[in-house]
């Protein structure tokens, strides 16, 4: 009788599907948090902010986040990505009030550990920075994307963050 359960019990697990659902590649979620992985991510969005794993403040007018001088975000892979390779874009704003001390500050991305070319600030407002991915660090469902900046706005009287330049979205786009 016990063999014949066991028997029962593993023809169930063996014809029951896989859960083929992509996943957050950020341990700290959990399945309360859980929604789809996007290759898209508008920092101000509650339903993605499972995404943004670290170096964020909090959102400001319902539409960007400071960042720190380190942060990064989870992000899809889309399928086309694999085969042509990928561009990252960071809509990014360097305001004037900052300008003084950010002007000239270098965004320097990483992918999957590997160190993508940098982008230099130059000029004050928003603005779309773009890192060519190559396909070879394209190859899993999902990718962390890493950002470091090389100077921040050092926390002024009253306030205990640094901030780094203000971000609205984060995206990985197929070539």
């Amino acid at each position: 009788m016990r063999k014949l359960i066991v028997l029962t019990a593993a023809a169930a697990l063996l014809a029951s599907p896989a859960c083929k659902r992509k996943r957050h590649p950020n341990p700290m979620a959990t399945i309360e948090e859980e929604s789809p992985l996007a290759s898209t991510v508008p920092v101000a969005d509650p339903a993605a902010s499972s995404q943004l794993l670290s170096g964020f403040h909090a959102v400001e007018q319902n539409a960007w986040r400071w960042s720190a001088r380190k942060f990064s975000v989870s992000l899809a892979v889309p399928k086309e990505a694999a085969a042509r390779g990928a561009n990252l874009q960071l809509v990014l704003t360097l305001p004037e009030a900052v300008a003084g001390s950010m002007l000239g500050v270098t965004v320097q991305p990483s992918v999957g550990g590997r160190t993508l070319e940098p982008y230099r600030v130059t000029k004050t407002g928003e603005q779309t920075a773009s890192f060519d991915v190559p396909k070879e660090l394209l190859n899993t469902p999902a990718v962390i994307a890493e950002f470091e900046l090389d100077k921040v706005v050092a926390p002024r009287e009253g306030e205990s963050r640094e901030l780094g330049l203000v971000v609205a979205q984060v995206s990985l786009v197929a070539k």
